[in-house]
């Protein structure tokens, strides 16, 4: 019986966890991005579920040779994104743009595209291509408290026998 109820809670935190990730928004953050003049791109970015919108974003370029800025939905309100394989900012006045081109972006991450003109800011004063870095999906806290109950179930359960 009590094989049972285990083999049933466990079976029931499998489900929870996948409904919960079926429907989920998906967040992203960049890690290691450099520009070529020493600059670098740090911040998140948040997709719809199937990985066709942006959602949300706040990504920060750090300056280089001057230049800088910070993209959130209030600064860089034009989107032109063609996701999931790029990702495309700009202000209003198109002074700030920033594409990044991604390698098949999945719900895992992506490397990012490098090469003359497939990832890279480009400000009045200066263009600077993206040199190195690479997306990482953020898990939800939800997935790793999910994660932690079921580990807790299989210690508890393993204590017993």
């Amino acid at each position: 019986m009590k094989r049972l109820i285990f083999i049933a809670a466990l079976l029931g935190l499998t489900l929870t966890l996948a409904i919960g990730q079926a429907s989920a928004n998906v967040m992203y953050m960049f890690s290691g991005v450099t520009f070529a003049d020493g600059g670098t791109l740090t911040g998140t970015f948040t997709t719809n579920d199937p990985i066709t919108a942006l959602v949300d974003f706040d990504i920060t370029t750090s300056p280089g040779v001057g230049i800088g800025f910070h993209y959130t939905p209030a600064t860089a309100g034009s989107s032109s994104t063609a996701l999931p394989s790029i990702l495309v900012l700009s202000d209003a006045s198109l002074d700030n743009i920033l594409q990044v081109t991604l390698n098949s972006l999945s719900a895992a991450g992506s490397p990012i595209t490098i090469g003359s003109f497939d990832s890279f800011e480009q400000t009045p004063l200066s263009h600077r291509d993206i040199v190195a870095g690479q997306v990482v999906a953020v898990p939800e806290p939800k997935t790793y408290a999910l994660l932690l109950v079921g580990i807790g179930l299989l210690g508890w359960r393993m204590r017993r026998t």
